[in-house]
């Protein structure tokens, strides 16, 4: 991770350390927290990063709990629980276009283009049980390609603009820049494009059979 998202270490095991977890409480779901927001201006090169934030090692049952975006409306459901001890780890939600990016650690789950508004929303963990939810308002997502949302305080939620630092489950970490990312070109785009270009040609092939010997 990024050097000034470094502190949340202290905090997240001063919460822990707060909470006074017992081994068996620590068995479940309900202790990953939405810690790290990036896009680009178009969306399409996003990043969403849970952090387990309390020390506990079997946060393993997340087959089935979902990840919701109150403004777009899009829901990614983790299809599967995780083995190996979760303490402190990270989950990394990207999208394809993200993936691609030199310097992106392979997310451990693939989501959809413009999975949350770039204008502001809520991030919801879990929407049965709202285990964690982020909201961010117009104007405070970067979509520079470079910085992003990092979390710096869950209880309650604070957070700073800095460099992406992206971490996946493996501890692969890195940071992108997408300020250069091409926009993706929808079906319609590309039929306008190719019409256009049709067209073209056939005004060309017309000027050159009207043009005199």
């Amino acid at each position: 991770m990024n050097q000034q998202f470094q502190g949340r270490s202290v905090v997240y095991l001063a919460l822990a350390l707060a909470a006074g977890f017992t081994q068996s409480a620590r068995a479940g779901s309900h202790l990953w927290r939405v810690n790290e927001l990036f896009s680009n201006a178009d969306g399409t090169v996003q990043f969403i990063e849970l952090h387990e934030c309390c020390g506990a090692p079997a946060e393993h049952f997340i087959g089935g709990h979902d990840v919701f975006c109150d403004a777009t409306g899009k829901q990614f459901v983790f299809p599967a629980h995780i083995t190996g001890v979760t303490s402190f780890r990270y989950l990394l939600l990207g999208t394809a276009a993200f993936a691609a990016l030199p310097g992106a650690p392979t997310p451990d789950y693939i989501i959809p283009p413009n999975f949350f508004s770039i204008s502001g929303d809520t991030i919801r963990y879990s929407t049965t049980a709202q285990y964690d939810t982020f909201t961010f308002g117009p104007g405070v997502l970067p979509t520079n390609g470079v910085n992003c949302i990092g979390l710096t305080s869950y209880s309650p939620d604070q957070f700073v603009i800095g460099v992406n630092s992206p971490t996946n489950y493996n501890g692969d970490t890195g940071t992108v820049n997408a300020a250069g990312a091409v926009p993706a070109v929808s079906q319609w785009g590309a039929a306008v494009m190719a019409l256009l270009v049709l067209t073209a040609g056939t005004l060309v092939a017309g000027f050159r059979r009207s043009a005199p010997a």
